[in-house]
């Protein structure tokens, strides 16, 4: 099981994204069949898709709240909706486990659906969820399809390359040969992914840089955020790291998405970027503007201030913050607490 504190850094950085299984070659639902009908249980916000209309573009992304790559998606997949009001429809749908209650799901489209702008809907049996990703043969979310104009499947895979494939679905030039052709695209996105691990900074700085050159529509691809600034610290590069911490930090608390401010207080608060001023205050202002945005007594949130105060030298304040950890953690599981309680010990000696 992984820890809290590593919980949330995953949750931020994305670490995750692409562990997907592969689709067994016998999966009854390919690119080029119509589209599967959406049956939801509720339509929690936007209307409810009766059917795929002609000369529209959806995409349909299944998501549930335990999932932390899916949440770091959906400030972009906003904006992508906002970009392509009109021409296409975003639909996060979310079906029904043990740890993705209807409550659950229900709490957080409240919360957050309104700055995001697209339609959430929930399902409280597997029936849609099986016919599109398990006759797809996709074991891993976040997972989309983008239904086309004529209301067949047009992509089936991660949602991070929609930035590349909407253009072309909206425009009606996508074709079947594209699909192959994204596949180069992402052994690079995992080229690069492997390399943001790369012990020497400097390799890992110019991977990323050469790939954004080469892949400009994937730039600001949500999972590299962490990372990169991670880099710039690890490399020294503390103005580089401000700046883009600052700018992301801005961004996040405008979308209010406290996965992103969370990666922003974490990274500036870690011990390679110890002793550096600036750093330290941008990282407390994340980590407060964290609380503001998610919430007094959220977990994730109040471990994350609890962290970053205690590396600020802070120690009363980490203590205080603790504690409200640990009491929120009291109403999530016997589990929880104990990595909450393990986690904060160290904030008493």
């Amino acid at each position: 099981m992984r820890t809290l504190f590593t919980a949330i850094l995953v949750a931020g950085f994305g670490v995750t994204a692409l562990g997907q299984e592969p689709k067994p070659t016998d999966s009854k639902l390919k690119v080029g069949d119509p589209a599967p009908a959406l049956k939801a249980t509720k339509w929690l916000q936007g209307a409810e898709v009766k059917e795929f209309a002609k000369d529209q573009v959806y995409v349909v992304e299944f998501w549930a709240t335990w999932c932390g790559p899916c949440i770091v998606m959906m400030p972009h997949m906003g904006e992508l909706q906002k970009q392509y009001e009109g021409k296409a429809t975003f639909v996060g749908f979310s079906a029904k486990d043990p740890n993705n209650t209807q409550e659950k799901v229900t709490a957080m489209v409240e919360k957050r659906g309104p700055k995001l702008g697209y339609t959430f809907a929930y399902a409280d049996d597997r029936t849609t969820y099986e016919a599109w990703m398990k006759a797809a043969g996709q074991n891993g979310i976040p997972c989309c399809f983008v239904v086309g104009k004529d209301g067949k499947i047009a992509y089936i895979g991660h949602p991070m390359y929609l930035d590349i494939i909407l253009p072309k679905v909206v425009s009606g030039t996508w074709k079947t040969d594209d699909v192959a052709e994204l596949a180069k695209v992402e052994k690079d996105v995992n080229a690069v992914f492997g390399s943001l691990n790369n012990p020497d900074t400097d390799a890992g700085i110019k991977a990323i840089t050469e790939f954004e050159s080469k892949h400009p529509q994937l730039a600001q691809i949500p999972y590299f955020i962490g990372p990169k600034i991670n880099l710039f610290v690890k490399a020294k590069k503390f103005d580089e790291a401000k700046m883009m911490a600052e700018e992301v930090l801005a961004k996040a608390a405008k979308q209010e998405d406290p996965t992103a401010i969370r990666t922003v207080a974490s990274v500036l608060s870690s011990p390679d970027a110890k002793g550096n001023k600036d750093l330290a205050a941008l990282a407390l202002k994340a980590a407060d503007a964290g609380l503001k945005v998610a919430g007094e007594n959220d977990l994730f949130a109040l471990v994350t201030a609890a962290n970053v105060y205690y590396a600020a030298g802070e120690k009363a304040k980490a203590q205080e913050l603790g504690k409200k950890a640990l009491a929120a953690a009291d109403k999530e599981s016997p589990a929880m607490k104990r990595q909450v309680e393990a986690l904060i010990k160290k904030f008493d000696e």
